[in-house]
């Protein structure tokens, strides 16, 4: 473990196993502000970088969130930080039990527990949109069974329907239908298998034709301080999912879109809006909401639209100025969730096509991948590695999903 003078911590940051905490990471540092790194893992990508002034370990928030926070405050307490940032689903944790911070003397730039509850779940942040009138696909919430028949006589026209339970994250918790008879037993399995009251049933979707947007913004108390958007070029898994290579561009429909919904809501902090666009029809569907940070911070930042260090200063200094102006064309992968891309599209695609496509780096920049910092790539590989041996998927976390109404 890392061990620096408690005093000289300015900002804790948690979830570090990962790319987006090691990016917040790099961007701070580079600043000049001093980090330090928690995660439920002994060794991470954050953790074993040459950034990182101190690391410490804590509780799993998804098995033993009151744990989780009670270890938080404790180093808190210690290292007596200014700012303390959440990176991933701890964000809804923190947020649940906020007032356990109200002395702990450190600023948590984040939205309320209901806020952030309402856009993260899919009915509730539908609900919000049509009231809005943003659009967004064709959303039917079954009572029961018996529904789906004419649900799908309705949106399977298109030979494909979405199905959401209402805690999702990425491509988890989404599943495609391809039939009435499909959407039937994948419906129904999944109903049982979690054992869901009516309530909690996973909304469906029509399935609409377009390629996926995001559109990232930090707003200060329902007013916009930054705004960024990026193209998807490629995604982990064939039928969608984590982005492992994305281009920044912008679109004024899906910008304008998901500044009026945030605007509205009097968000507070960092979020990624996602949509689908159509570029023949020129329309948008607002898809879902990541109310935290996301996968893809490398590329903003390396455009010129640095959130971790814009969240910092507005918490430190109470505001900061409006950024929407950054290099579009910039090409920026997660090098090793694109291998898995390029495998999953192989698979697909029953062609070695994908391969050439993988190696068109044409001078793009990387996630997960700098030369003046080469053990968090390595720490990265190892950690998925251990992973996928131990339970046989790509995916490294056990958990898959919080359940935002269990915590």
């Amino acid at each position: 473990m890392k061990q620096y003078k408690f005093e000289n911590i300015d900002t804790v940051i948690t979830y570090g196993w990962n790319r987006v905490a090691y990016n917040i990471l790099r961007s701070l540092s580079l600043k000049g502000v001093n980090v330090a790194v928690g995660d439920a893992s002994i060794k991470t990508m954050s953790k074993s970088s040459k950034y990182c002034k101190y690391s410490f370990s804590y509780p799993s928030f998804y098995k033993n969130p009151k744990d989780f926070i009670e270890s938080l405050k404790s180093t808190l307490r210690i290292l007596k930080p200014n700012v303390y940032i959440p990176v991933h689903e701890e964000t809804f944790v923190v947020a649940r039990y906020i007032h356990e911070f109200k002395d702990a003397g450190v600023k948590i730039p984040i939205s309320d527990f209901q806020l952030l509850k309402s856009v993260h779940k899919k009915d509730s942040l539908c609900k919000i949109a049509e009231s809005l009138n943003i659009p967004v696909p064709k959303t039917f919430k079954p009572k029961n069974v018996s529904d789906l028949k004419s649900i799908w006589n309705e949106i399977g026209n298109r030979g494909r329907a979405v199905i959401k339970l209402l805690n999702t994250n990425s491509s988890k918790g989404v599943f495609y239908a391809t039939s009435y008879d499909n959407l039937l037993k994948k419906y129904t399995d999944l109903v049982e298998e979690n054992n869901l009251k009516i309530e909690e049933y996973p909304i469906i979707q029509e399935y609409v034709n377009g390629d996926g947007y995001g559109v990232s913004v930090l707003f200060n108390n329902g007013k916009m301080r930054a705004r960024f958007t990026h193209k998807r070029l490629r995604e982990k898994l064939a039928t969608g999912g984590t982005s492992t290579r994305r281009v920044s561009v912008k679109n004024p429909v899906i910008e304008e879109y998901a500044e009026y919904l945030l605007a509205s809501l009097a968000w507070h902090g960092v979020a990624m809006v996602e949509f689908k666009y159509n570029e023949n029809e020129k329309k948008g569907w607002l898809i879902e909401v990541n109310p935290r940070f996301w996968g893809s911070l490398a590329l903003p930042i390396k455009a010129g639209v640095d959130f971790p260090y814009l969240l910092y200063r507005m918490a430190v200094d109470g505001d900061v100025e409006t950024v929407t102006h950054y290099q579009e064309g910039v090409v920026v992968r997660w090098i090793l969730g694109d291998i898995l891309a390029t495998l999953s599209h192989i698979k697909a695609k029953k062609s070695i096509k994908p391969i050439f496509d993988f190696f068109s780096f044409k001078g793009e920049s990387f996630d997960d991948l700098y030369k003046d910092d080469i053990m968090p790539f390595m720490t990265e590989c190892f950690y998925y590695l251990s992973k996928f041996v131990k339970t046989g998927s790509s995916n490294p976390t056990e958990e898959a999903l919080l359940d935002v109404d269990k915590i």
